[in-house]
């Protein structure tokens, strides 16, 4: 019994809420059947042609297929079942495996759907051999199992089918993507089997493996490759119009991404990876300070709830800026207390004055004065921090702390081309950049590649601080 007879069959997937009418998801039928060669009825070759820009599908369907669609739109559900079918029929021996976020929230979504059908209904419960945490062993001889986006879990794996969920979004926990990766790792999976990898994904940036497929296999019926592409509401209608609605006008970027299924084509990463690692001095978490040499400082403050309270100490050599520091104190905290820790390390690398950006008005500037510490705020914003960042990045002319959270935070910068022509570089949504913020601040502040008397704030008028009797110390 094919997949799409499955859902229909009361006593399988049709069993199940969501599957009971199968009215409103005639799109995802239409994708399933074109993916694994099932006849199309008029209809679904509408369908087909419109979310493809093909004229004809594969009689013999597609080794991978690729649903690029907004968010809402079902696409979960589909996968689960995707995968789910493949363990009951698939050949003893091999894996289904779900290839999910590197994120608790998304992996738990996607196991739920995925073992819905095992817990709740007659026919599967019988199928279940073993059961662990992620996996189920049935008694076809398959394992059904989760996995996330790191390629050496899956490494060494027979498959009869490969489901990425989010492809789009993969990244490592040190921020690094990995995207590609798993993608030839997944196509590595089901090379002995016959198998298919089936991606479904919400777009996001104009680069990666998911912008990659669509690039090259969109719209060309000479490929073995399907890559369909559909907004949320028209693979899934029963989305609210006010729901809709409101996204619109809340986020229209994001929506365009997001519901409409549209790739941000002004969105990039602003660093090159690898440009990235070459900056990095492995195994150098901290230099201590030294007597001969002249320390700045950036500072990122925050109020304590949401953002880390970041500083970065640092010092140019010939023209290289060597980032000594980079401490986060992470939320939530007293930021009184902070600001105590801060100047205390600020005097150990006898930094006497700080260079900030605008938060919370005097608030931060008030802080420092009170404890001898001038603070001035940054005259670049931080998006001309993180551009005048690149050239350094790209040069090789900083030496950055072997730390995770700088790494990720630089990683994770992207950059976005505005309506003016102005570009703006942030982190991406959910993430974080206090670091990154004072990495690149401090940077600015060494300016590397300029000589030091062309600097704002010198080198020489940022050392040394005043104690309570006002003597430079």
């Amino acid at each position: 019994m094919n997949v799409v007879e499955a859902l229909s069959d009361p006593q399988l997937f049709g069993g199940l809420p969501a599957f009971q009418s199968l009215e409103t998801w005639r799109p995802w039928l239409a994708f399933v059947k074109t993916a694994f060669g099932l006849p199309l009825d008029a209809s679904e070759l509408a369908i087909f042609q419109t979310h493809t820009g093909r004229k004809t599908p594969r009689p013999e369907g597609f080794p991978e297929a690729v649903a690029i669609v907004g968010v809402q739109s079902g696409k979960s559900r589909i996968a689960a079942v995707l995968a789910d079918h493949a363990a009951i029929a698939g050949e003893p021996g091999t894996h289904a495996l779900l290839l999910g976020q590197d994120h608790r929230g998304a992996m738990r979504v996607l196991l739920r759907y995925a073992r819905e059908p095992f817990e709740q209904l007659d026919q599967f419960k019988a199928e279940v051999v073993r059961e662990t945490t992620d996996t189920l062993e049935l008694r076809s001889g398959v394992s059904l199992s989760a996995y996330p986006c790191r390629p050496g879990a899956v490494r060494g794996l027979r498959a009869s089918i490969v489901v990425i969920d989010e492809l789009a979004f993969f990244t490592a926990t040190d921020g690094r993507p990995t995207d590609t990766e798993m993608l030839r790792v997944a196509r590595g999976r089901v090379a002995t089997t016959g198998g298919k990898v089936i991606v479904i994904s919400s777009p996001y940036g104009s680069t990666g493996a998911l912008w990659q497929l669509h690039r090259q296999h969109y719209g060309r019926d000479d490929s073995s490759t399907l890559v369909w592409v559909a907004s949320s509401p028209e693979m899934n209608p029963t989305l609210p119009q006010d729901y809709l609605t409101k996204m619109a006008e809340d986020d229209p970027e994001a929506y365009r991404s997001e519901v409409l299924g549209e790739f941000r084509a002004s969105l990039t990463t602003l660093l090159d990876p690898d440009a990235l690692d070459a900056c990095v001095v492995r195994g150098r978490r901290e230099l201590a300070p030294v007597a001969t040499t002249r320390y700045v400082a950036f500072v990122d403050p925050s109020g304590g709830r949401s953002d880390a309270f970041t500083l970065a100490i640092g010092h140019r050599s010939a023209d290289t800026a060597v980032v000594d520091v980079a401490r986060a104190w992470p939320a939530p905290f007293n930021p009184s207390c902070v600001v105590e820790e801060a100047v205390s390390l600020l005097r150990l690398y006898r930094v006497g004055r700080v260079v900030g950006d605008k938060y919370a008005g005097e608030w931060p500037r008030e802080q420092f004065r009170s404890k001898s510490i001038a603070y001035d705020v940054a005259e670049r914003d931080k998006s001309a921090l993180y551009l005048g960042l690149l050239p350094v990045i790209n040069s090789g002319s900083v030496e950055l702390p072997d730390l995770t959270d700088v790494q990720r935070e630089l990683r994770g910068l992207e950059r976005r081309r505005g309506a003016s022509g102005r570009d703006r570089v942030d982190h991406r949504p959910g993430s974080h950049d206090d670091l990154a913020n004072a990495v690149a601040g401090l940077v600015s502040l060494l300016g590397v590649g300029r000589d030091p008397s062309d600097i704002g704030l010198t080198v020489g008028t940022l050392s040394g601080y005043r104690d309570a009797d006002g003597v430079l110390r």
